[in-house]
């Protein structure tokens, strides 16, 4: 994939599997993501649960075809970042599969990641 990654984005063939949603509602990432096939997409949706539920996607940006977007930034980004906590020393950031290519990381740097690992897309309610 080139250019700016969602690390939010959908279950479709071609993007990247980032990690697993923990029962405690944490994502624990896979190291090195996974290419989401065919195969793969048309098992996880034939659940009760969507799979933005239960897994971390990674795909194109969409930019100003997201809802997200405001005209140059992502705003969960910059949400993500206002809520991440504030510690009195840097940490490093976790380790992250596409970092490089992160939108939100390019947006806010490492506070982008301190809370990253509590997102997730869809939370399903029964």
């Amino acid at each position: 994939m080139t250019g700016a990654l969602c690390p939010s984005s959908t279950c479709r063939e071609g993007h990247l599997l980032l990690g697993i949603v923990g029962p405690d509602g944490t994502v624990v990432g896979l190291f090195p993501p996974l290419e989401v096939d065919r195969g793969f997409v048309e098992t996880a949706t034939a659940g009760r649960r969507p799979p933005e539920s239960r897994f971390r996607f990674a795909g194109p940006c969409a930019e100003s075809s997201c809802g997200h977007w405001d005209g140059a930034r992502c705003r969960v980004g910059d949400a993500l970042t206002a809520a991440a906590p504030r510690l009195a020393e840097p940490v490093p950031p976790p380790r992250c599969a596409i970092r490089a290519s992160c939108r939100w990381w390019s947006q806010n740097g490492a506070l982008a990641c301190a809370s990253c690992s509590c997102v997730v897309h869809t939370v399903h309610t029964p």
